[in-house]
């Protein structure tokens, strides 16, 4: 029996679509839709140069954006850290104050009791003064130690940053505006004026 060329003829049409779409992949495609999985997308399925530079586009100005965020964050902490190592060198240079405060007026005692042994007789009193001396020197050399130093200004100029003026006199040895007498030491830590000193300054004539 002789076969239908026409029939033979589908049957090798048949064939080469299949092979066509299973080359296209649309076997898969149906097969999705069969199954009820939705609308499968119409679009590509691959992104476009322009959704490529717009998704980096997004990402660099994040990353900027925290990049920023971590350099503030560090310049605070390292402006936190200054602060720390300013408060402790300040504790480190001034913390003995109140220690220098309560010492000032046994140096003050000491002083007068200098000034005063001058005033009589020195075969007397020389013995006494060589003690006022040498203890006077001991306790300003052990401030010295600790940053303090005695503001004595006789001769000099007045400052109203360093000197407290507690009276006004004419004087012939010193220029209007100098110190012609010095009442109380004074004293300063690091520079800094932890008592002003007690001076006489000249009025003008």
């Amino acid at each position: 029996m002789s076969k239908d060329p026409h029939n033979k003829w589908q049957k090798v049409h048949e064939k080469a679509q299949k092979e066509d779409k299973e080359a296209n992949g649309e076997d898969a495609t149906e097969l999705l839709a069969e199954q009820g999985d939705g609308d499968l997308p119409t679009g590509p399925i691959d992104p476009t140069y322009a959704e490529l530079k717009e998704g980096m586009e997004a990402l660099k100005t994040k990353a900027d954006a925290n990049w920023d965020k971590y350099l503030r964050e560090l310049a605070e902490k390292d402006n936190v850290r200054k602060r720390l190592e300013q408060e402790v060198q300040k504790m480190q240079k001034y913390g003995t104050q109140k220690l220098i405060e309560a010492l000032l007026p046994a140096l003050d005692g000491l002083s007068q009791g200098l000034e005063n042994s001058a005033e009589v007789n020195e075969t007397a009193f020389s013995a006494m003064r060589q003690g006022l001396e040498l203890t006077d020197k001991m306790i300003m050399d052990a401030l010295a130690r600790f940053g303090v130093e005695a503001i004595h200004p006789l001769g000099e100029k007045y400052d109203p940053q360093s000197h407290e003026a507690i009276a006004m006199q004419p004087s012939e040895q010193y220029a209007a505006g100098f110190v012609m007498a010095v009442i109380q030491r004074g004293y300063v830590l690091h520079g800094r004026v932890v008592r002003p000193a007690r001076v006489i300054v000249v009025k003008e004539a």
